[in-house]
């Protein structure tokens, strides 16, 4: 079963159990499909390769999702702890050697963590009054939970496939992320491959909260 962390009355978040995880797999597609193709049709295939992704990485990762009072996911997002073996996806999606990037720092890092499968409905978000009115801090919630595995040690990374219009806007947020490779099309939309230091996630720290510290119910 799924993990409560917080019920914030109007919404709540969750920690994705295995058994439910293709939820989250198809949550993604879906949301993807929506957004840059206007579709909801998912196809079968892109289905069984991110569910096997996810299932295999699972032991490693962290899925945090956001449900509505319908108990409906409206928003995702997974941290992963590389274990310095296995490819992450960054790798060959994007032909990105890890060992590379690591190669260009000053220091080595203790962990290196991918983020991925971030996603927000936003045809649930906008049927929803207090959803459509707190969607920043959906926004916010979801990479804070995510970040939070990052900033844990100042030698931490983190690497992702950042849509570009959510990479204009974490500018906005003051995480500024370097790109490091080329853009291209990845589910649907301009993608590109990042990393972020911890230092630069601990600059934002009014972000980087667990559920705990903050009072939503009145937001």
């Amino acid at each position: 079963m799924d993990t409560l962390l917080n019920d914030f009355q109007n919404f709540s978040l969750w920690l994705i159990s295995k058994e439910n995880l293709q939820k989250v797999s198809s949550f993604i597609l879906r949301v993807n499909n929506q957004v840059h193709m206007n579709s909801n049709i998912i196809i079968y295939k892109d289905f069984v390769k991110t569910r096997e992704i996810d299932n295999d990485s699972f032991s490693t990762s962290h899925f945090y999702a956001i449900k509505n009072r319908k108990h409906e996911i409206v928003g995702t997002i997974k941290a992963q702890k590389w274990d310095r073996q296995s490819p992450l996806p960054i790798e060959h999606d994007f032909n990105i050697k890890v060992a590379d990037i690591v190669s260009n720092l000053n220091c080595y890092p203790n962990e290196i963590w991918h983020i991925g499968r971030f996603a927000i409905d936003q045809e649930k978000v906008k049927k929803d009054q207090f959803l459509r009115k707190n969607r920043l801090t959906l926004l916010k919630l979801l990479l804070a939970n995510a970040f939070q595995h990052i900033y844990t040690n100042p030698s931490n990374i983190a690497l992702a496939e950042c849509d570009k219009k959510l990479f204009e806007k974490l500018k906005l947020l003051q995480i500024n992320s370097t790109p490091i490779g080329e853009s291209k099309t990845y589910l649907g939309s301009e993608t590109v491959p990042i990393y972020n230091t911890s230092s630069g996630v601990e600059k934002n720290k009014h972000l980087c909260y667990t559920p705990e510290q903050q009072d939503l119910h009145s937001a």
